[in-house]
């Protein structure tokens, strides 16, 4: 059997505003200036809108913060391609779990235990169900998310 995702199995994008500012709370030096989520992966990792309409994107999983997109058309566009769904939203892992009956409800997300910093690779047999504030939070002291990483 093969399962079609659908953008609500690949990006969480409905985020209740009284939780975000905690869950970007450890990332904060990783950010600045004015930012609005735009959308989650499942697996936790933000993409960001800027005033000037650029899309950053956290990632919660590498430990990396980068500008993905100059304009929110372009952020559309790249959304819409299939190797940047495998490589920014792990598309393929997250068809495996679904295959597996594994999925995310409501306020979480996929997470790994242990974290892939400390494993050196992603792993489906890491591969947990966790409340996305606490995989934030896990993700933030793995990765020091109150430091700026170098750029």
């Amino acid at each position: 059997m093969t399962t079609k995702l659908t953008w609500d199995d690949l990006l969480i994008q409905r985020f209740p505003p009284e939780k975000v500012a905690a869950w970007l709370a450890g990332w904060s030096g990783w950010t600045s200036g004015r930012i609005a989520p735009v959308a989650m992966s499942k697996f936790g990792d933000w993409f960001l809108r800027r005033e000037d309409g650029s899309t950053d994107e956290l990632s919660v999983i590498e430990g990396t913060y980068e500008r993905v997109a100059a304009t929110p058309e372009e952020f559309a566009s790249l959304v819409n391609q299939r190797e940047w769904q495998e490589q920014h939203l792990l598309s393929r892992l997250v068809l495996s779990l679904h295959e597996k009956g594994i999925i995310p409800k409501e306020d979480e997300c996929y997470a790994f235990a242990p974290h892939p910093t400390l494993t050196g690779r992603i792993s489906l047999d890491h591969v947990m169900i966790m409340k996305i504030g606490v995989w934030q939070h896990i993700c933030a002291e793995t990765l020091g998310g109150r430091l700026a990483p170098e750029r």
